[in-house]
């Protein structure tokens, strides 16, 4: 059992986990949709089976659109098999970043979408622009991936991106796009009245 600081994102699909905040334990079961943007946690348990991934680490992409995955985060992959990716883009608080999922976790955050109404205008919203834009990729190698340009484009990724840890996956962000995503996070938690909204 692992140690791990991560953050929500705006989508958090059907899971069952423990976490701790301010020193209290907190059990959340068969969560549908939670919107706790910018939220810092520390977990203390597996998220849907697997290892957590942790940390943020800043790398460089190539001129080919290549960029090195953390070691860390390859030694996840390496230890569960996972050979390849799935990378998709994601709008995170007026911002925009890539969101990229092992396998395993990409398989579960499926199965969960098909157990919401099929027919409902965010699902389907959802489906069209986190699915339907997602590419696999291969690990190659040299642990390296090769992100394709339209993500580039969405994302608007210079050289210098930094990978952030999000429990079951990860993001991959422009630096200084993700620089100020992190101090706007860091003015919301400052203020007194975050934690107590939040119910913790």
């Amino acid at each position: 059992m692992r140690r791990i600081v991560s953050r929500f994102t705006n989508f958090a699909f059907s899971s069952s986990l423990t976490i701790r905040a301010n020193s209290h334990f907190i059990t959340s079961h068969d969560i549908d949709l939670l919107d706790c943007s910018g939220a810092e946690w520390d977990v203390v348990e597996r998220w849907g089976g697997n290892t957590v991934f942790s940390g943020r680490f800043d790398h460089s992409i190539d001129e080919k659109g290549r960029v090195s995955i953390p070691a860390r985060f390859r030694e996840i992959l390496q230890r569960e098999n996972h050979d390849r990716l799935y990378i998709t883009n994601f709008p995170y608080d007026g911002e925009r970043c890539l969101a990229l999922y092992p396998p395993s976790q990409w398989d579960t955050l499926n199965a969960n979408l098909r157990t919401k109404p099929r027919f409902d205008p965010r699902v389907q919203a959802f489906e069209t622009f986190f699915i339907g834009g997602a590419h696999e990729v291969p690990v190659d190698r040299q642990g390296r991936i090769l992100i394709p340009t339209n993500l580039r484009e969405f994302a608007r990724l210079d050289r210098e991106v930094t990978f952030s840890a999000m429990q079951d996956h990860f993001q991959l962000w422009d630096k200084k796009i993700l620089e100020k995503v992190l101090k706007a996070a860091e003015e919301k938690i400052s203020d007194p009245e975050f934690f107590t909204k939040l119910g913790l």
